[in-house]
């Protein structure tokens, strides 16, 4: 059999490969290989193409494309053949060496040699959704092993390399909020304010500040030198849930946004951090270390009573966010193996679901509770959902790419959806 020719790598043949490759992306992967085939019609070369990028994906997700390949490229080149590697250098991994293939694509394209016949793609929007789709996970699996950054305060990027912006549902950036390492945003119950987590001026360690969507007016909730990350909103609006370091863990403590000094709701052992309130105010979902390295979801009551166990494995189970009317629980397990989005009853779990198709992390509600969001690398997908029969599982409509953006995660949700679905609020890097 006759391999198909590879036609030249154009500006509109990067773009074809690139539209499959997405679309591809979002299927289960056994329906990967016919819905290849049907994309790329009478195009052999095309789906071979494709077909090459998601083998490689399948095969080592936790390295591909994790470094922009000019970078590894001028590494190797540095080196004349034989020598030992650079001072402070180590050999590649094999498991980097993922597509030789792809290393030609890379060159025909210009991001080695800074471009062809004047189309730059270093920086195109192209190689940087892929790039940042498996740089994402890569900082999944560190973001697991490193409990030190478990609650998001300034995430895996150091200062200036992380921005929070809130944009529409197409992707389009509607606001820049000025904030040094910002983390895990929280629109208001209204949609009319943000929370965040940010280093102020000066400082070493974050606070949660709140900004005025209307008027842009921005101010420090809290002040002092503890970290203070993960800010969840009660049901009301007026106060802030939020954890706050301490030495040997962090605890949880919340505060009215009028201000007066903050209340110290649980202290134990070990990191836990909310990642929701439930909507009558009664309890705060935490995600909690389990003493195995992974974290497990509790459910603390806003008393500051004992916890109750709502998912604790061996797996790993984090990021929950209740849905507004409280008959379920959308939170991320790797508990399959990999990273999906599971919804499940509430208060008693037994009508999971899963939510995600190939891997998903962070669900996020719509308030009518008809939509769910989660991030599956860098594509935000939105699911349509119907939980209103709470004695059966939810059903679940056709996921939708919304956009594709650099989105910076953590063991917490780094970004937020407004009340009415229009607005998501992302700490994305640079």
């Amino acid at each position: 059999m006759t391999t198909p020719a590879r036609p030249p790598i154009t500006p509109d043949r990067w773009r074809a490969i690139d539209h499959v490759l997405q679309d591809a992306l979002t299927c289960t992967r056994e329906h990967r290989d016919e819905f290849v085939a049907r994309s790329c019609g009478d195009d052999a070369a095309l789906r071979n193409e494709v077909s090459s990028l998601l083998a490689a994906y399948d095969s080592t997700p936790g390295e591909f494309l994790e470094r922009p390949a000019a970078d590894e490229q001028r590494e190797r080149s540095a080196a004349a053949p034989g020598s030992p590697p650079a001072r402070g250098s180590s050999p590649a991994p094999a498991a980097r060496i993922v597509s030789a293939r792809f290393m030609v694509y890379a060159t025909a394209a210009g991001i080695l040699l800074g471009g062809v016949t004047g189309w730059t793609l270093a920086h195109s929007t192209t190689v940087d959704r892929w790039r940042g789709t498996f740089r994402a996970i890569r900082q999944q699996a560190n973001a697991t092993s490193n409990p030190s950054s478990a609650s998001g305060a300034g995430g895996a990027g150091a200062a200036g390399e992380l921005s929070l912006v809130i944009v529409d549902r197409s992707g389009q950036v509607v606001r820049q909020i000025a904030a040094s390492q910002p983390a895990t945003p929280r629109f208001s119950p209204n949609g009319r304010r943000l929370a965040y987590a940010a280093v102020g001026e000066g400082r070493q360690t974050s606070d949660i500040w709140i900004t005025d969507l209307a008027d842009g007016a921005e101010r420090r909730l809290t002040n002092d030198d503890a970290e203070s990350s993960t800010p969840q909103w009660s049901p009301d609006g007026g106060t802030i849930a939020f954890a706050t370091s301490v030495t040997g863990g962090t605890t949880i403590a919340e505060q009215s946004i009028t201000g007066g000094g903050a209340r110290l709701l649980v202290s134990r052992p070990g990191t836990q951090f909310p990642t929701d309130w439930l909507r009558d105010g009664s309890a705060l979902l935490v995600s909690a270390d389990g003493g195995n390295g992974d974290f497990d979801i509790l459910v603390q009551p806003a008393n500051g009573g004992g916890p109750t166990p709502y998912a604790g494995t061996r797996a790993q189970e984090t990021a929950a966010r209740v849905s507004p009317h409280t008959h379920w629980v959308a939170y991320t397990s790797n508990e399959s193996g990999r990273d999906e989005v599971y919804v499940d009853s509430y208060p008693q779990p037994g009508f999971r679901v899963t939510v995600s198709r190939g891997g998903g992390i962070d669900p996020a509600w719509r308030r009518d509770g008809r939509e769910l969001y989660y991030w599956r690398g860098d594509a935000l997908i939105a699911v349509p959902i119907d939980g209103s029969n709470v004695a059966q599982p939810p059903v679940l409509g056709g996921e939708r790419v919304l956009f594709h953006s650099a989105y910076e995660h953590s063991l917490n949700s780094m970004y937020d959806v407004s009340p009415d679905g229009e607005r998501i609020a992302i700490v994305r890097r640079r």
